[in-house]
């Protein structure tokens, strides 16, 4: 009945797992733990992780869902995600092979409206606009919403100080220490952008030289 797995999800698998373990007890006890273990595989394997929704799919939902509830702010925000995205891929060849951009890509593109947000809503500060101050803060705010749980400055500056505890770095060489540093440190972008990575590199940097 079920002749070839590779047909099959993981989640159909799962739902035939109760079956083929009844047809188990017709099968010689040599073969009988290896597709028991089998099966456990793939129905131990997280259904979630098949139907989970990359951020590009997700990004394309919540047009619908923003058409749907006639929000304005949200489609508005979502569609200059995915605008910046379609620029983004005929500028650079960062996607995957089936043309879809990598939630890490997607991830950079919202850090870059962050910041531009950011610099709006301190120049229409300083001007004293306060209604375009309220508008760029509910469109940063949506943005956000997007991002993995954000890193504080403090665990940023923990990673910084295991990066050069590791590496021996005196802090001696000033400049060329703090570019070693940024070029070479691990610190996924999507849950602490560039700027804050940097700020923490020249406290620590600094700090180091007291």
């Amino acid at each position: 009945m079920i002749s070839n797995c590779s047909n099959f999800s993981v989640t159909q698998l799962h739902l035939f797992r109760p079956m083929i373990l009844r047809r188990c007890n017709k099968i010689e006890s040599r073969y009988r733990m290896a597709i028991i273990y089998a099966t456990r595989r793939f129905s131990t394997t997280s259904i979630s992780e098949e139907t989970k929704l990359s951020l590009f799919t997700r990004l394309k939902s919540e047009i619908k869902d923003g058409m749907k509830r006639k929000d304005q702010l949200k489609l508005n925000v979502v569609r200059g995600i995915l605008s910046d995205i379609t620029y983004a891929s005929k500028s650079t060849s960062q996607t995957t092979t089936d043309g879809v951009p990598t939630d890490q890509e997607i991830y950079a593109t919202i850090n870059r409206a962050i910041k531009r947000r950011q610099e709006s809503i301190s120049r229409f500060s300083q001007a004293g606009r306060n209604d375009l101050v309220e508008n760029e803060q509910s469109e940063l705010n949506i943005l956000v919403s997007y991002l993995p749980e954000q890193m504080s400055e403090n665990e940023i500056e923990i990673e910084v100080k295991k990066f050069i505890k590791k590496f021996d770095i005196s802090g001696l060489k000033g400049s060329k220490d703090f570019s070693r540093i940024m070029k070479e440190i691990k610190i996924d972008s999507s849950k602490a952008p560039r700027k804050l990575v940097a700020d923490a590199v020249k406290k620590v940097l600094s700090d180091m030289n007291k």
